[in-house]
């Protein structure tokens, strides 16, 4: 993998894996995959990657409130109140 194309494809590898590039920039990108298979290996990987990812998300969205509870249920505990009491004096 060398030359300007190679490295305007790793810049571009992750949008193109994702499929959220540009039509003009993933027309060039692919024609560029064609002739060169260090890149599309390259491209693979992080297709596969994003697909693994992709496959840890839950299949449902946590109930309404979830967010909040568990932030509560991280925060530190209150540090206990000193209790103040008279002391005797001999």
């Amino acid at each position: 993998m060398s030359g300007v194309a190679c490295e305007r494809l790793r810049e571009l590898g992750a949008e193109l894996a994702l499929g959220v590039l540009p039509a003009r920039e993933r027309a060039e990108a692919v024609a560029h995959l064609d002739r060169c298979p260090e890149c599309r290996e390259y491209v693979e990987q992080l297709t596969a990657a994003g697909d693994g990812l992709l496959g840890l998300l839950p299949e449902a969205e946590p109930p309404v409130g979830f967010e909040s509870r568990v932030v509560a249920a991280l925060a530190p505990a209150p540090a206990p109140r000193r209790r103040r009491g008279r002391r005797r004096l001999r």
